[in-house]
């Protein structure tokens, strides 16, 4: 009985459910609804103009001397004593420093002169010897036997040579000099000291110790950008007109020209990635001086009267190049021919003319 109540009660809360939907849906239209408009879409255009399109790059630079040259330790070691400084004026031949390790090459060099003087004065001695036991009329057995002390004596004479690393049938003197040079670095020609090494740095024979040079001619070095160098050095060529700024005097405007390029664009060393530059003006502390940074500004192209549309107007797909413009059925590509070009600008060869149309992207 009980069970048939449940089922009672239940049916009758469900009827009253579908009453209330039926009733809140009593009030929706059946009419066909109204389409949500959708925007037209706008299309970026540009404009085929005419003007003038340059190209410059920036290097940086410093002033140098011309004619300039390094010097190197002979030997790996750790810089001493340091006797001239950058700006410093030297004379050739003049010492520049000395490695921590000459105190010891000059006491090797004296071991070595005395083992070989008392070598030496064996020798001396045996053949002495020798002279006087032939004079004396001595037998040919005791001669002989001082020949062989003399050839004895030369054998241990060249022994020691060979134990300090010398050339027997050289001048002993000169080589032990030049075993303390080693340590040692001397100016190779007379003018200002460039680049300097300090007290305590760590060297071998391909480090340059000093950069001497005549600063009475100076130049411009400036660096090539690696990832745009040879493209940029084929619109450059020795004698191109530049500018240079001094760093410190921006005001300063300097002209000058190309020197040297890199091989095979000019004259200079293949592995040399650096443009020299001679400016017209001589230097004086108002506008530059060796040491200087500097920017220097070249033109690689300046054409006027040509058409241009910006970067973001130019397509290329397969290999061809090509613009899309309005056409009577919908858009239509045209193929076009570039020339120079810019971060904002491309030259337009032939394809399109002044004042056309052309969509973006």
């Amino acid at each position: 009985m009980m069970r048939h109540f449940l089922r009672f009660v239940s049916l009758l809360g469900l009827l009253s459910l579908m009453a209330t939907l039926a009733g809140c849906g009593g009030g929706v239209g059946t009419g066909a609804g109204t389409p949500t408009p959708y925007p037209t879409p706008v299309r970026t255009t540009y404009t085929v103009q005419r003007g003038h399109l340059t190209i410059t790059t920036t290097l940086v630079g410093r002033v140098l001397p011309l004619a300039q040259q390094s010097v190197s330790f002979q030997i790996s070691g750790h810089v001493g004593q340091v006797y001239a400084e950058v700006n410093d004026t030297v004379a050739a031949g003049q010492l520049l420093a000395e490695l921590t390790e000459t105190a010891e090459l000059q006491k090797k060099a004296e071991e070595a002169r005395r083992a070989i003087r008392r070598a030496e004065i064996n020798v001396e001695i045996a053949r002495l010897l020798l002279e006087r036991y032939r004079a004396e009329g001595r037998s040919s057995y005791e001669i002989k036997i001082q020949q062989l002390q003399v050839e004895l004596a030369e054998m241990d004479l060249a022994a020691v040579y060979e134990s300090f690393g010398l050339d027997p049938q050289g001048d002993a003197l000169a080589q032990l000099e030049a075993l303390v040079a080693q340590g040692r670095v001397y100016a190779p020609v007379s003018g200002t000291v460039i680049a300097a090494v300090t007290s305590g740095r760590a060297v071998s024979p391909n480090t340059p110790a000093f950069i001497i040079g005549d600063v009475s001619q100076l130049e411009v070095v400036a660096e090539l950008d690696s990832s745009r160098a040879d493209e940029e050095l084929k619109e450059m060529y020795e004698g191109m007109p530049v500018i240079v700024t001094p760093n410190v005097r921006p005001e300063v405007q300097l002209k000058g020209k190309i020197r040297q390029l890199p091989s095979p664009y000019g004259t200079g060393n293949r592995d040399d990635r650096t443009v020299h530059i001679l400016l017209d003006d001589p230097p004086s502390p108002q506008t530059y001086q060796a040491g200087d940074d500097v920017t220097v500004q070249i033109t690689l192209a300046d054409k006027s009267d040509v058409l241009w549309l910006p970067p973001d107007a130019i397509r290329q797909l397969g290999g061809r190049t090509f613009v899309v413009i309005p056409g009577e059925n919908g858009p239509q590509r045209v193929e076009v021919d570039i020339g120079l070009r810019t971060y904002n600008m491309v030259e337009i060869l032939s394809g399109l003319q002044e004042g056309q149309v052309v969509f973006g992207p």
